[in-house]
């Protein structure tokens, strides 16, 4: 099973809470522990320093706080967690209290299935009855704009309000688009003000697996 020893996770926390950067640590510690790429993508993505950790973590609300209000979707990062969760990939509760993978196909999104990872969240996003989510998807990505369609037809099928769109500065669009907004990536993480990680909510309640804390 998938995994990095406590002794790493932990020398990349006290590398990073003292200012050093993220790729260079990661080296390092991977080096020192040889560990495996898997390995040290889990540890790229899912280690924090505590202050951060924190920072993301006060962000994050909950199901409750979704009714009737907006929510804006980085599409392909949602999209793609869920779909890793369903091929099997591992997932794992980062440090900063955010579900994320050691999947490298996000690089390579256009190529994915994405049907069933679709059909998994618009449920989800039924049964939270928010005001309306919205998808946002990179335009530079191959196929975006045939598949944001899809979401939207998908939408509406289900009767779920919202939309789809694709553009070329996703991070920028998704964090304008609704009052909450949804992705794992710690840039948007960062700039939102109140984030709701469906990835996560999908994979629980939907998928009933539980991913292991880092």
């Amino acid at each position: 099973m998938l995994g990095v020893s406590d002794g790493a996770a932990e020398d990349l926390r006290y590398l990073l809470g003292r200012g050093y950067g993220r790729i260079s640590s990661v080296k390092f510690i991977g080096d020192k522990h040889m560990l495996d790429k898997p390995q040290r993508l889990l540890l790229y993505r899912g280690v924090y320093p505590p202050d951060a950790a924190t920072a993301h973590q006060k962000k994050l609300v909950t199901p409750g706080d979704l009714r009737q209000t907006g929510l804006s979707v980085d599409g392909f990062n949602v999209l793609l967690t869920v779909n890793s969760a369903l091929k099997g990939v591992p997932v794992f509760l980062c440090d900063d209290g955010f579900v994320r993978d050691v999947s490298e196909i996000h690089s390579s999104a256009s190529k994915e299935d994405l049907t069933k990872p679709l059909e998994h969240t618009i449920a989800s996003l039924s049964d939270l009855k928010t005001g309306g989510a919205h998808f946002v998807f990179d335009r530079l990505i191959s196929k975006s704009g045939e598949f944001s369609k899809q979401v939207a037809q998908e939408l509406r099928s289900n009767s779920v309000p919202g939309g789809a769109s694709t553009a070329t500065s996703a991070d920028f669009e998704v964090l304008k688009k609704g009052e909450i907004v949804s992705s794992s990536d710690s840039i948007i993480i960062e700039r939102a003000e109140r984030v709701f990680d469906l990835a996560a909510y999908v994979i629980m309640n939907k998928l009933h697996l539980t991913p292991p804390k880092i």
